[in-house]
């Protein structure tokens, strides 16, 4: 099935530029990822700059510069992978269902992506009027300098949002799917988590993608020490990380939620099935055997016995989609913006 029917802007003119460059990477630089660099080269003059300023302006440049093949690797990858692949943890003829839901969030993606990003927009455009008295102490002085940056910040803020949205999208379809979609688990799944793990592969690769971001927030961090509203720059900050933080914590936590649900409505069964198999061996037992009520008897036995490991396997399956690989992504994704908020503060 074909997972991903619409096509956001951004990734429209990154497959333009694989016309003559197959690289999507490449092609999404060629394209769009060169105007931070180039805003930033024209804006701002590296002698007048203090180290500092042109060190978190590096780095809040990297992020966006990659950002619109972070927008396309999300829309053409990690979207559609996690309807392709969930097929493992849902019962048997839900496919019409799934595709709808796919259809649905790939269309909120691509075509409401503004409804997100306005937002970081407005706080973040808001941010570069308050700044201003610290930029022109860097050296961003004239008409110019101060037009080329702020376009710097409209690039930024536009692809800050759209980190955002993503998120936002990636919630909302882990919600509707475990509202709608029927979980089966299976117990002996390869990835030890009752086939969930594609639910958290799906959320942890969002994250990641979200936390490149965090490289920003340096430059908000100065920006909020040498002026005195400070608060919109902290309000932008704690919108992300509150974004960031969700990403990962509410699908897993709401399809955890699921599959417990599910195991327990499945241990009901094997608890009711166990006792009627009990029942008819003491029903043996009352009774003088023919030679094939023994037989009998002994393939309930065998029954009773691989029921009851059955229920083990369920009640042991880990339902929390948290293998080591993605708790050392997750971990990663999470120390970034805190490790750059103390290098910020000795800076």
């Amino acid at each position: 099935m074909n997972y991903d029917t619409t096509t956001v802007w951004i990734s429209r003119i990154i497959e333009y530029g694989q016309r003559r460059i197959e690289k999507p990477v490449v092609a999404a630089f060629l394209t769009i990822g060169w105007m931070p660099v180039v805003f930033s080269i024209l804006a701002i003059d590296a002698a007048e700059a203090s180290q500092t300023f042109l060190v978190v302006q590096a780095l809040a440049v990297l992020p966006v510069t990659f950002g619109p093949f972070i927008v396309w690797y999300y829309e053409k990858q990690v979207f559609p992978s996690f309807f392709q692949t969930v097929d493992e943890v849902v019962a048997p003829d839900q496919d019409l269902l799934i595709q709808k839901i796919a259809e649905k969030y790939d269309t909120i993606f691509s075509r409401y992506w503004w409804v997100t990003t306005l937002p970081f927009v407005l706080i973040i455009i808001s941010v570069f009027f308050i700044g201003n008295d610290y930029f022109v102490s860097e050296g961003i002085k004239t008409g110019s300098e101060q037009s080329i940056y702020l376009l710097f910040f409209i690039y930024f803020a536009i692809f800050t949002g759209f980190g955002g949205h993503a998120g936002i999208v990636m919630m909302a379809t882990i919600r509707e799917f475990s509202d709608r979609v029927e979980l089966e688990i299976d117990p002996l799944h390869p990835d030890s988590l009752g086939g969930l793990g594609t639910t958290g592969e799906f959320a942890i690769k969002t994250t990641v993608l979200l936390s490149t971001g965090s490289l920003g927030i340096p430059l908000g961090l100065q920006i909020a020490s040498a002026t005195e509203s400070e608060g919109l720059v902290y309000l932008g900050i704690s919108l992300y990380t509150l974004i960031l933080a969700g990403t990962f914590l509410y699908p897993t936590y709401r399809i955890n939620q699921k599959a417990q649900e599910v195991r327990e409505q499945k241990l009901t069964k094997y608890r009711k099935k166990i006792r009627e198999i009990e029942s008819r061996l003491a029903n043996f037992d009352d009774q003088n055997n023919s030679k094939h009520d023994s037989s009998r008897q002994q393939e309930l036995q065998l029954e009773i016995q691989r029921t009851r490991q059955e229920f083990r396997d369920f009640r042991k399956v880990q339902l929390y989609p948290l293998s080591i690989s993605i708790t050392v992504r997750l971990v990663s994704s999470i120390l970034l913006p805190i490790f750059l908020a103390i290098i910020e503060m000795f800076i």
